[in-house]
């Protein structure tokens, strides 16, 4: 059972429950080894750092309650200043994040703060694709943009692709002092179904809603505040248990080898069109900035 002077720690998420309320929940935060060097790595406008910490945040959240083995992207897409944002978890923990803006947008957005998900996308979708490895199916859904955060747009998505009641809160914000640092977290819970042991949950669910909407962004971002005591402060009533934590990490997935097979599926001619005045092909990946250089000859297969 979680106490007031449980562990604490950052880059990490755990699943925990409440033995006195059908109820199962996430809750994450993000720190030094996660989201700072994400959003640091692009110089994004606050606006977009903001909201892409926030997504990748949801990620970790509804990424780590799949017990399959592969990976959980969320990506909200539209025809606003901000077409793309995608954040991915790995069941390793590893995360990774990217948004890519129109030309000119970094410029009209400097100085402006937080907005809301349709002010950058623009009327579009959120979907959240799980990719199972060994085979197993992908599985998808899809929902408007819609709300003024992207918290709503998570819940919405759960309302009508899950039929699952769930309430999600997300939050991002910056250490200042000795240079600047990125945080991010949330949290989720989720109604369990009632049956003929529990019963109707409705009235359980309502009072664990009614505590959830307590929680604030200062409790999820500061470094001070362990997940266990943000807990212990929500539900210490409903008897809340933590359980053990995964730790979480900036880590992209990207591969020379895995690009050279990319570019095995073009014919002669069209790889041709890749290469550089050098006589090389460059790619570079858009999550990590990491920078590729291959030979054509290199190449095999089509090619």
């Amino acid at each position: 059972m979680v106490s007031g002077e449980a562990v604490s720690g950052d880059d990490q998420v755990a699943p925990f429950s409440m033995d006195g309320a059908p109820v199962r929940g996430r809750i994450a935060r993000l720190g030094p080894a996660s989201i700072d060097p994400i959003l640091n790595r692009h110089a994004y406008p606050r606006p977009v750092a903001l909201l892409l910490g926030e997504a990748v945040a949801l990620a970790a959240l509804v990424g780590s309650l799949l017990k399959t083995e592969g990976r959980l992207i969320v990506q909200a897409q539209g025809e606003g200043p901000l077409p793309l944002l995608v954040a991915e978890y790995r069941s390793d923990g590893s995360l990774r994040g990217y948004a890519r803006m129109k030309p000119g947008v970094a410029e009209e957005l400097s100085g402006h703060g937080r907005m809301a998900p349709d002010a950058l996308l623009g009327a579009g979708a959120l979907i959240m694709t799980l990719e199972q490895e060994l085979g197993r199916p992908t599985n998808q859904g899809v929902v408007a943009l819609g709300g003024e955060t992207l918290a709503e747009c998570a819940e919405t998505y759960f309302r009508e692709s899950e039929q699952t009641p769930t309430r999600v809160r997300l939050a991002v914000g910056e250490l200042r002092g000795n240079g600047h640092a990125w945080r991010a977290g949330g949290a989720l819970i989720q109604r369990v179904a009632g049956d003929i042991a529990r019963g109707d949950t409705q009235e359980d669910w309502s009072r664990a809603e009614h505590l959830f909407a307590t929680l604030e962004d200062a409790e999820i971002l500061d470094p001070g505040l362990g997940s266990g005591r943000v807990l212990y402060r929500l539900f210490h009533e409903e008897a809340v248990r933590m359980a053990e934590t995964q730790a979480l990490v900036d880590h992209c997935g990207c591969d020379r080898d895995r690009l050279a097979a990319v570019l095995q599926r073009f014919g002669p001619a069209e790889l041709q069109e890749f290469v550089e005045p050098d006589g090389d092909i460059h790619a570079k990946c858009q999550f990590c900035g990491r920078d590729y250089r291959i030979a054509p000859d290199e190449v095999r297969g089509d090619a």
